[in-house]
């Protein structure tokens, strides 16, 4: 019995959590892209998302919705300034901010990866 918890207990993963473009912020005075880029993203890991939710907001798109900033998504629109974003499946997720993705570019693709 303890030879099989050694075993599994390499296999568990702790989650992390990222503050999206660090001292930015969600912004478009950053390119978040290159942010997320430098990054190993894994089921579970978590992404907060501050910003003034007066001018911004943060809503998760499919690629469609990442490539022609369109905000008509049923995945989620978040709006409080200070959002915690669990990452639950493997795959690319995609979040756009509905006011400046047009013509700020702001917005982000993150690759999520199984532990």
């Amino acid at each position: 019995m303890v030879m099989m918890s050694v075993l599994i207990l390499p296999s568990l993963s702790y989650a992390a959590t990222y503050y999206v473009g660090d001292t930015y912020g969600w912004s478009y005075n950053i390119d978040l892209d290159s942010w997320a880029a430098d990054k190993t993203f894994y089921v579970n890991d978590v992404l907060v998302f501050a910003y003034d939710n007066t001018y911004h907001n943060v809503v998760s798109v499919d690629a469609n919705g990442y490539n022609t900033c369109s905000a008509n998504s049923n995945y989620g629109v978040f709006t409080s300034g200070n959002d915690e974003i669990t990452l639950t499946s493997a795959g690319t997720w995609y979040f756009i901010c509905s006011y400046h993705c047009d013509f700020a570019n702001q917005k982000m693709a993150v690759t999520v990866y199984s532990p």
